[in-house]
């Protein structure tokens, strides 16, 4: 869970975002009227149904798009580094990275998340949020570019091959795509698998976040592994034996010996 001040404030980055990213690009008008027509939704959407997925709180959405936009562009720094030939642009690499999962806040009129009305899913699946039926039955990635189109949004050829392949091999249809038998039909570029990556560890960060809160670590104990009356044969046999190591100084030897040899009643 996030708070409402989190809520507020990531929309607001997102909205700073769209505005700097896609400055001078002719597609920025009308990103900028679905983001201002859906501010509900981006708002307050949650990114996936059940609660040890990712981010199924309100706000979720929102804060998986811009983990995943922050890690996009750090990979990115990372090809560079290494001097890996990029033939894509920041633009095409940004837009991907904020507008891929789209499709995850629902059709035209309807969300495409709902506020699960059964205890039973919640309790015994962790299914907060249910799927709507209203919606037609859609991968997230076509109903994305249903989305865009009737936003009058186009996409590149760059931009289409990163969005559909976004899953990556977890969607079995993607198969063509990464089980290249020769080199003419591999990706000219490696956008898909940048962005398929930074989904993926954004996904595991907001897992391990839930898991940590829900499961919290016990308190550490400073008691040695075997310090503990079954083992107790074991720290008796070794305590210090003078004899065999004379080097050990009387007060050292009390000290280790103390150690070893204390057994709690």
């Amino acid at each position: 869970m996030i708070t409402a001040e989190q809520i507020s404030d990531n929309f607001k980055t997102f909205q700073t975002l769209v505005k700097e990213t896609f400055k001078g690009d002719p597609r920025l008008p009308n990103i900028e009227s679905i983001v201002e027509t859906w501010e509900e939704r981006f708002t307050l959407a949650p990114a996936s149904s059940k609660d040890w997925y990712n981010n199924a709180f309100p706000g979720g959405y929102l804060d998986h798009v811009l983990r995943v936009h922050k890690i996009a562009n750090q990979q990115y720094k990372l090809y560079q580094y290494h001097n890996c030939p990029i033939n894509y642009t920041e633009n095409e690499l940004n837009f991907v990275a904020l507008f891929c999962q789209l499709g995850k806040l629902g059709d035209v009129d309807n969300e495409y998340f709902q506020k699960n009305d059964s205890d039973w899913h919640v309790k015994n699946m962790g299914m907060v949020y249910k799927f709507n039926p209203d919606i037609a039955a859609m991968k997230i990635y076509d109903r994305t570019f249903y989305l865009l189109q009737k936003a009058n949004i186009p996409v590149t050829q760059n931009e289409y091959l990163a969005i559909r392949n976004q899953e990556g091999l977890f969607d079995e249809s993607n198969k063509f795509y990464f089980y290249s038998g020769q080199k003419e039909t591999r990706f000219r570029n490696h956008l898909p698998l940048l962005i398929h990556h930074s989904i993926q560890i954004a996904q595991e960060i907001e897992f391990e976040i839930w898991n940590s809160k829900s499961n919290p670590s016990p308190q550490p104990s400073f008691k040695p592994a075997n310090a503990t009356k079954a083992d107790k044969n074991i720290r008796k046999s070794k305590a210090i034996n003078t004899e065999v190591h004379p080097q050990f100084s009387e007060k050292t030897k009390s000290i280790i010996d103390s150690f070893f040899n204390s057994d709690e009643e």
